[in-house]
């Protein structure tokens, strides 16, 4: 069933606005930059190969200070995945299952502000960090890697009837959903601050890093090499999105969010027909998944 997009604007009445900051290189990150600059040139392959280890690896893995009823609550699991076991959580044993997908350099316990909800309203739901995530095994990633590891909990679960992912777990789902043999399909969808272009998320990080020409043509084919047969440009979201199936998708993006541009928002919205584009505005890219008004309609979408 196709059904009318539609865009609603949430009042600006979310408290003080996130403004946008500069990326602020870590200590001694100005002279890697000069040297992949300078080496960039002479040595294109090399230095390719260090950025891509770079831009694959995250720079921390994000923990747990302080514990809540929730992390207590959920009932661990893992899940293998290749040669890895990947730590996983689950809340719940409603007959519907929703899963949780983390975004870059976060854990799948993140998400967890829509766990409540979620169980009053009757689901399981699911999360798991993903590989050089949380508790999860590994140094490096990338999302061919990552929409690997998605469809092994699905499949692991049983099927899940709805996927809420942020950000770059957004871009990771919709890779995994079009590209998963057999065909794994989900009722409702729904992607918050995701990045519609992998390739300008790919470009910024070689700016970010001075990547010059020579290097970034031979960083270029590296990631072509993970995709193997796929060509990089098909890995774009609006390319994937009729490839994905999938009932209803709701979007989720703050006009404002410094980290992935609104335009993504509305690419994405645009790519699925059946889509509806939700836009909070001060919230930024990452308090949006747990504010209140946020996560009831995130919920209510659930359960129309």
């Amino acid at each position: 069933m196709v059904m009318t997009s539609r865009v609603e604007e949430l009042p600006v009445s979310f408290g003080e606005r996130v403004a946008p900051v500069d990326y602020q290189m870590p200590k001694g990150m100005w002279l890697l930059r000069a040297g992949i600059w300078l080496g960039g040139w002479v040595f294109p392959g090399a230095v390719a190969r260090v950025a891509y280890r770079l831009f694959a690896t995250p720079r921390y893995r994000a923990r747990h200070r302080v514990s809540d009823e929730l992390l207590e609550s959920a009932r661990i699991f893992e899940v293998m995945y290749g040669r890895q076991l990947l730590k996983a959580y689950e809340w719940g044993r409603g007959e519907r299952t929703a899963l949780l997908v983390h975004g870059w350099e976060s854990r799948g316990t993140g998400l967890r502000s829509f766990v409540p909800g979620l169980l009053e309203r009757g689901w399981r739901v699911v999360a798991f960090d993903g590989p050089a995530h949380g508790d999860s095994p590994g140094k490096r990633t990338n999302l061919v890697h990552f929409a690997g590891a998605i469809r092994a909990v699905i499949r692991h679960v049983g099927g899940v009837d709805a996927v809420i992912a942020h950000s770059f777990g957004g871009a990771s789902t919709v890779f995994a959903l079009a590209h998963s043999q057999p065909l794994i399909e989900v009722e409702r969808l729904v992607l918050i601050g995701a990045p519609a272009s992998t390739l300008k998320v790919v470009r910024g990080v070689m700016d970010q890093f001075s990547v010059p020409p020579p290097a970034r043509r031979k960083f270029i084919e590296l990631m072509q090499g993970k995709l193997k047969d796929i060509p990089l440009e098909e890995v774009d979201l609006a390319n994937l999105a009729p490839k994905v199936r999938v009932g209803e998708v709701l979007v989720v993006h703050d006009r404002e969010d410094p980290v992935v541009p609104f335009s993504s928002a509305e690419t994405i919205h645009r790519s699925f027909e059946n889509a509806r584009l939700l836009v909070p505005r001060g919230l930024g890219h990452f308090r949006l998944m747990k504010h209140p008004t946020v996560v009831e309609r995130v919920v209510n979408f659930l359960n129309p």
